[in-house]
């Protein structure tokens, strides 16, 4: 039966490869519009290929170190997985880049040619013209996730989902984990390096050329600006995509890991049928974000961006439900199954039911705290007017209020799905998830697609109302992009909190178990411990970037103070912007993806298994708050910026208040920055390093421990 799987696996990926290189064609077939937006697009793809270049030989590095240690002090075949982990990952990466810096230019031609057509056609060009590259990012990610699993399957056989007499563990658990941890490594350093580049130029461009000089958005005289504009590719496509790749990784390795405990006593034809409906539902869900993101790309016309974006969702959603309906009866209704399935057959399928409802319902609430047309960004507008200091506590309220609303839909339906399918169940509502996360990925990547052509129309010299009619359309692109964005997040923070408390229960059975103390001493100082370690690790993410920012403002505020270019007639030196984020990337990225790893070596060597379990729980519990905090927070300041730029001036354009009102919004979001965009964005990562690292060491914990 698996042989039909993977032969279907195989499949499924060679189709999404083949629809990737028939889109790309027609996505380069676009034209790139005027001379100076092709020049403009091309010093922004410079400057993201030169970042890359310039940051992976020193994850290469690390990562040959790790892979070396994996392979002597677990197996070597676990070694060799890490890497194909972590080259799929670079893969994904890499395209993704690449396409993202292609179709941003021809969103701004397309935004060009359409700019004296009506409302409802111009928009649905645009976005389908963003679309065409956005989804591509997007199908890359889960199909490269799939083809790696299979590989590694395949390779391992059969055999290696059933544990050796005197065991504890399949072999199949050390090679998965070490093929997960490949992308956990490569996101983190992703992550960080990516977070501190383009926060570094965000902040850096708005607190000199907004705050300080008073410009416009992506005035072309501030240096920082082009910096910024490759930050949205580094960090919010190849960052992102490297996340949530990441984090889809976990969900089938999870789910394989509890098959191998649960079904260990019953006939092995269970344990195959539960290894398939993994595989399947993957399949399904890669299927069902590809016909939803290609149907989103072929509305003719359209008053409202999210609408396109939405049809892919529900598509995705559908056809990954059916796929799980199915595969549940055929795969569950003649098999011997074990106690913990309560609904017999339809278990996989109710729990995979909890997983596609709770990410976008995750995402909605992070959408109603975030939107830019929402009662939360209009009420932090106004308190700009009063200042800063209201203006951020505001929007620091609603963040803490969000945490409560995201943490009880993660607790309600993985408290359901715990109930009727136990360990395997939990891991499967995680699947469920993130079965189509191609659909979440390819919306995400909308969004800094469409904020580069904004920027691209900008400095592209157009004359002064057709950069207004083409920029009239970016931004509404945009704007749906930044409510995608803030979905997105959501639902990366939402998918992790499902993930690591499965992952956790994985590593509890991965060295055997059932129940875990949490009065012993140990685990409960461990458990504080660990909550700790969260907050360390936000904290030297925030001061690195707050150290990269300030640099970068002082070299923006040097640039704009001579006069020929404040003039304009001189071009500001936007590549030493860029090499002030990209030293800061390189010299600050080691030490937060070092903590994860130095912090489960130590917890498992020195306290045993029993406390680095209770450290895993401290650490998704404040870890999920937190991430939930940070983004709520920083995407409401960032939107509530916007809203006051986009409804308020007019009403006060001209009076005194004015530019200190918009000052006060600009603070909130320059703070809201780096926590959206690199400590809420890292903590999942930090979560699932540490979760993963444990389950493939957990046997060793349990023989070296010296506590």
């Amino acid at each position: 039966m698996l042989t039909y799987v993977y032969s279907a696996a195989f499949a499924v990926v060679a189709f999404a490869i083949l629809y990737m290189i028939v889109e790309h064609r027609k996505l380069m077939a676009m034209s790139e519009g005027t001379q100076q937006m092709s020049e403009v697009a091309l010093k922004i793809r410079s400057g993201s290929t030169t970042f890359l270049k310039t940051i992976y030989p020193r994850i290469a590095a690390a990562a040959l170190v790790l892979a070396v240690l994996i392979a002597i002090s677990v197996n070597p075949m676990s070694g060799i997985f890490f890497i194909i982990g972590l080259i799929l990952t670079t893969v994904s990466v890499v395209v993704g880049l690449s396409i993202s810096t292609y179709a941003n230019v021809r969103t701004t031609a397309k935004a060009y040619e359409n700019r004296n057509e009506p409302e409802n056609i111009a928009t649905a060009h645009t976005v389908s013209a963003t679309l065409q590259g956005s989804k591509i990012c997007g199908i890359i990610v889960e199909a490269s996730v799939i083809l790696g699993l299979v590989v590694i399957l395949v390779i391992m056989g059969e055999d290696s989902f059933i544990r050796p007499a005197g065991s504890i563990n399949a072999p199949i658990t050390a090679a998965l984990t070490g093929y997960g941890l490949g992308w956990s490594v490569v996101a983190m350093f992703c992550r960080v390096a990516g977070g501190i580049f383009t926060k570094a130029a965000d902040i850096g461009a708005d607190l000199i050329g907004k705050v300080f000089m008073h410009f416009k958005e992506d005035d072309p005289r501030n240096p920082a600006v082009l910096a910024d504009l490759t930050g949205d590719n580094v960090s919010d496509v190849a960052s992102n995509e490297a996340d949530l790749g990441e984090s889809f990784a976990a969900t089938p390795i999870t789910c394989i890991i509890a098959a191998t405990t649960v079904f260990a006593t019953l006939p092995i034809a269970s344990m195959y049928s539960a290894i398939a409906f993994v595989l399947i539902l993957a399949i399904g869900g890669l299927l069902s974000a590809i016909l939803g993101l290609h149907c989103a790309s072929r509305v003719k016309a359209t008053k409202k961006p999210s609408r396109q974006l939405n049809l892919s969702m529900y598509i995705a959603m559908a056809g990954t439900l059916l796929t799980s309906a199915v595969a549940s009866y055929c795969l569950f209704a003649n098999k011997e199954l074990p106690g913990t399935f309560k609904l017999g057959w339809a278990t996989p399928l109710v729990c995979s039911l909890c997983g596609i409802l709770a990410g976008p319902l995750i995402g909605l609430i992070a959408q109603y705290f975030t939107d830019s047309e929402g009662k939360w960004a209009k009420r932090v507008a106004k308190d700009a007017k009063i200042g800063s200091a209201i203006c951020v506590s505001t929007a620091m309220g609603a963040g803490l209020i969000s945490v409560f609303w995201e943490v009880a839909v993660v607790v309600v339906f993985a408290g359901i799905s715990l109930a009727v399918g136990g360990p395997y169940g939990n891991a499967v509502m995680a699947l469920g998830m993130l079965a189509f996360v191609a659909q979440p990925i390819g919306v995400d990547a909308f969004g800094p697609i469409s904020d580069n052509a904004g920027g691209i129309a900008e400095n592209s010299g157009l004359s002064p109302e057709d950069e207004k009619k083409t920029r009239t359309i970016t931004d509404k692109d945009d704007a749906a992009g930044n409510t995608t964005a803030a979905i997105g997040k959501g639902y990366a923070i939402g998918s992790a909190a499902a993930v690591v408390m499965s992952m956790i229960s994985s590593y509890a059975m991965s060295y055997g178990a059932t129940t875990v103390n949490l009065l012993n001493a140990k685990v409960l100082l461990s458990i504080v411990a660990g909550g700790g370690l969260v907050w360390l690790f936000c904290g030297l993410l925030q001061k690195y970037t707050g150290m990269a920012a300030a640099e970068m403002a002082e070299e923006v505020k040097k640039q704009l103070l001579r006069k020929e270019v404040l003039d304009g007639t001189v071009e500001p030196d936007a590549l030493a912007c860029i090499k002030i984020g990209t030293e800061n990337a390189l010299r600050k990225m080691i030490a937060p993806v070092a903590i994860p790893i130095i912090a489960t070596l130590g917890f498992g060597f020195i306290l045993g298994p029993d406390s680095l379990c209770g450290a895993l729980i401290g650490v998704a519990a404040n870890g999920i708050c937190l991430a939930i905090f940070f983004s709520n927070f920083g995407g409401l300041a960032d939107n509530a910026k916007k809203r006051f730029e986009a409804a308020m001036e007019d009403i006060i354009e001209g009076m005194e208040g004015y530019d200190f009102a918009h000052d006060a919004a600009t603070v909130g979001d320059t703070i809201g920055d780096w926590c959206k965009d690199v400590v809420a964005v890292c903590i999942d990562i930090f979560m699932k390093i540490m979760a993963t690292t444990a389950t493939m060491l957990a046997p060793m914990f349990l023989q070296y421990s010296i506590f």
